[in-house]
């Protein structure tokens, strides 16, 4: 089967994005798809899959274990930017596992794309998990915060994964270290659920923002500096937005052996 593709990253998180209509809609279906697809080596190799329907439009995200995201930040940056080199519109409305979020496309520079991101809700501070203090915090997906003093160390590579799996988060974690450099910048690890260790995760620098904010540790406005690049969080009266660059890798056809 040759499906047309667009891979994308945002700060190095990277997507295969396929057109919905390209697809059979069988979900163990797409599930094997995302598997194959995001393998490297074999495969075209990214953090996840997106199915992007252009019409509605709608994005449905699976991560590189074939299990589907509710949410991505990332992902959403980069199907605005897509959206944009299809039809020219600068601002977009893109249904979402977390509803329906409004993305903005800069005008100078289309590359750099904004997205609500809707506002985080605490479900539990100051958690215990693995002898680890952090914040449970969804945004639209779940997240789990801790703030150190050290990210050189790659805490993130050596418990993550621990973390994660814990019962205490039913359907598993997004696992953030962050570094707080001063009121309006911080350094930020990410482990991903259903991925592992990626260079970037928009959802993840957003809940490490709120619950520096909900410590009066950070500011309105937050330079993030993360592995693959640098985003900018803003809270807003309404919610929070997220802006950073994204880009297109390679087009193509995957010849996927159904």
């Amino acid at each position: 089967m040759n499906i047309p593709f667009v891979k994308m990253q945002a700060q190095g998180n990277d997507f295969v994005i396929v057109d919905a209509l390209e697809l059979i809609q069988n979900s163990e279906q797409i599930t094997r798809l995302a598997k194959d697809v995001c393998l490297p080596h074999f495969g075209l190799g990214a953090d996840g899959l997106v199915i992007l329907d252009s019409q509605i439009p709608q994005m449905t995200i699976f991560n590189s274990d074939g299990s589907m995201a509710e949410m991505c930040g990332s992902a959403l940056r980069c199907c605005c930017a897509l959206l944009y080199t299809k039809n020219g519109k600068n601002e977009y409305e893109i249904k979402t596992g977390n509803g329906i979020l409004k993305g903005f496309v800069d005008k100078i520079n289309p590359e750099i794309v904004s997205v609500e991101i809707g506002n985080p809700v605490m479900i539990s501070q100051d958690l215990t998990v693995e002898g680890v203090k952090g914040d449970y915090i969804s945004v639209g997906n779940p997240h789990f915060v801790v703030f150190t003093n050290n990210v050189n160390s790659n805490p993130h590579q050596r418990l993550g994964q621990v973390i994660s799996g814990k019962d205490v988060f039913v359907n598993g974690v997004n696992v953030e270290f962050a570094r707080i450099i001063s009121k309006r910048e911080i350094e930020l690890v990410v482990w991903e659920r259903g991925v592992g260790a990626t260079l970037a995760c928009g959802t993840g620098a957003t809940a490490t923002v709120f619950s520096g904010q909900n410590r009066n540790l950070l500011g309105d406005e937050v330079l993030v500096h993360l592995p693959g690049g640098d985003v900018i969080i803003k809270k807003n009266p309404t919610g929070y937005i997220l802006k950073g660059e994204t880009a297109v890798v390679a087009e193509g056809v995957f010849k996927w052996k159904v």
